[in-house]
């Protein structure tokens, strides 16, 4: 398999911390041959405070402390082991937050995470630091299918390549129904996922300020009305790119696809062995057909079943 101009990028934050090493072990698997480097950023920062969620439950101490140190030792092990070729940690007051808040958003969107506690400055240094035309993106909680011999990263490059309407490109987000073949090999949208993608960096970087003028009024009555402000990463450089005609095309064939899950309880925690390696060879239960989220309790029937 030809190794492409391409960066394998995983984001981890403290909510990866119990299952983080595994999830990110099965992507650098998944893509490491064909890729010229692999990138963990880990993302230690707290967000600002937020009324969409429990702020202070999520942060709170020493449980917090604890979680960032589990999951960065987590990347530490993915590099000592080979795998992982670069380990960015994102401290409180890092030099590069505000850097690339000037070079992405002309300063007009400096905080460090969204509304929903979500990553902002986390996946603008991540890409970044990449020193490849292109970059392949994964949240640290995503499973991955491809096919033995194949992989969708080398067949997103030809897409982007010979389609000048494109920016990115991403697997099917979902396995394929039982006894249903689609007769599309893809479909185009607007919408830059920041769960798993694959993008042309230097055709996104031509397209600074990645905040569209006319997203701004929306983006300033967020911000006044303090309502789901910050808005999010994927949804400021989506209304960007539309604004260009830029497209993200989703593979829709049964060689690639991906599974996000939701639910991260003891019992995803105690299946997701399984549950990665069954994935990687093809297997899942009929019920997670055709559905992104992972569907744990048709998991647990399927792998009891056996």
């Amino acid at each position: 398999m030809s190794v492409a101009d391409a960066t394998l990028l995983i984001n981890l934050s403290a909510g990866d911390a119990t299952y983080g090493y595994l999830t990110a072990k099965g992507l650098i698997e998944a893509h490491r041959a064909s890729v010229k480097e692999v990138i963990l950023v880990v993302d230690t920062i707290k967000a600002q405070h937020a009324t969409f969620y429990d702020h202070a439950k999520r942060y709170a101490e020493p449980q917090y402390s604890d979680k960032v140190k589990a999951i960065t030792e987590a990347a530490n092990q993915l590099k000592n082991e080979g795998l992982a070729d670069r380990v960015i940690e994102i401290k409180e007051n890092d030099p590069a937050i505000k850097k690339l808040a000037k070079y992405y958003f002309k300063n007009r969107l400096t905080a460090t995470h969204d509304f929903r506690g979500a990553p902002i400055a986390a996946y603008g240094i991540g890409m970044a630091a990449c020193n490849t035309q292109y970059v392949v993106r994964y949240d640290g909680d995503i499973i991955v299918h491809q096919t033995p011999g194949n992989d969708w990263i080398i067949k997103g490059i030809e897409h982007l390549k010979t389609d000048k309407t494109l920016i990115a490109v991403s697997p099917n987000p979902a396995p394929p129904v039982a006894g249903y073949s689609l007769k599309i090999t893809h479909t185009d949208i607007y919408w830059f996922s920041t769960r798993c993608l694959l993008f042309d960096k230097d055709l996104l970087t031509q397209q600074r300020p990645l905040l569209d003028y006319k997203y701004l009024p929306e983006f300033t009555l967020r911000k006044l009305m303090k309502r789901t402000y910050p808005p999010a990463f994927e949804t400021v450089i989506t209304r960007r790119l539309q604004g260009k005609k830029l497209i993200n095309r989703y593979l829709t064939n049964e060689e690639a696809w991906y599974l996000h899950p939701e639910d991260k309880g003891e019992l995803f925690l105690n299946l997701l062995p399984q549950i990665i390696a069954k994935a990687k060879s093809g297997q899942y239960p009929a019920d997670q057909g055709g559905k992104e989220i992972l569907q744990l309790a048709a998991w647990k029937d399927f792998l009891d079943g056996e």
